[in-house]
């Protein structure tokens, strides 16, 4: 099976790339999808989509030829989990194949997302105290003058496409995919905006505490994978026996 895995808002794929020396590839083969495929250029102007559908729509026109080359599950973190949930929804839509599984980590439910503040407009000084305050961003990003121009364009970019979403209630609201929602015990979001995800779930729904905050991703990439490994093959087993 392939995971693919997207990273959080203004996050680089390469926070999975550890996991593919960590994991048996005969078992599970990480797939690091860029959520933004345009890599930083000085000088150089991108188009960086501000509406979540915008972004979501170029996600699923790149992913959509790696996914009949193999079984596929989704991980995603924070911003990351918002997409996998809205692929998943938009494959129901065009009748494509569908992931095997859900992993959303550090994610709250669709509807949560109108309580978050906006920042994404807010002075440059405000915006960058604002990501020190969130954590996530290195800091030898918030305080080299050089990447935080190359960068800021696309973190406000993505904060501005999570703060603004609103869910499409033309596709389908439920998804027929078992999911595995993974939470920090010291995370800020409310703990009702995570057991809310069973809502969203047609299948099986299991919660995992972990250790940490909102960006516990780098501090428990051991439990994490335990769990991602256990669970699969929870079902891999499951599957085998009810096919006799």
């Amino acid at each position: 099976m392939k995971l693919f895995c997207f990273p959080y808002a203004g996050g680089l794929p390469g926070i999975y790339y550890s996991w593919k020396s960590r994991l048996p590839p005969t078992f599970l083969e990480i797939d690091a999808f860029e959520v933004r495929p345009h890599i930083p250029q000085p000088n150089r102007d991108v188009f960086l989509p501000t509406s979540f559908y915008e972004l979501l729509e170029d996600v699923c026109d790149r992913i959509t030829p790696a996914l009949a080359e193999t079984p596929f599950a989704f991980f995603g973190h924070s911003m990351g989990g918002l997409v996998a949930f809205e692929l998943t929804r938009k494959l129901m839509q065009k009748g494509a194949l569908l992931p095997q599984h859900l992993f959303l980590s550090a994610s709250r439910a669709p509807h949560a997302y109108g309580k978050l503040a906006k920042t994404y407009h807010l002075p440059h000084d405000e915006f960058v105290e604002a990501l020190r305050k969130l954590g996530g961003t290195p800091d030898d990003v918030l305080e080299n003058q050089e990447l935080l121009e190359l960068f800021l364009p696309i973190l406000r970019a993505d904060f501005q496409a999570v703060q603004t979403y609103e869910m499409n209630p033309d596709l389908p609201r439920q998804v027929p995919v078992n999911m595995t929602v993974l939470y920090g015990t010291e995370d800020t979001i409310a703990l009702e905006d995570i057991w809310a995800w069973r809502d969203y779930c047609q299948g099986a729904c299991q919660f995992f505490p972990v250790s940490g905050g909102h960006f516990f991703i780098h501090h428990q990439t051991s439990s994490i994978l335990e769990i991602i490994q256990n669970v699969l093959k929870e079902e891999k087993t499951v599957a085998i026996h009810s096919s006799f």
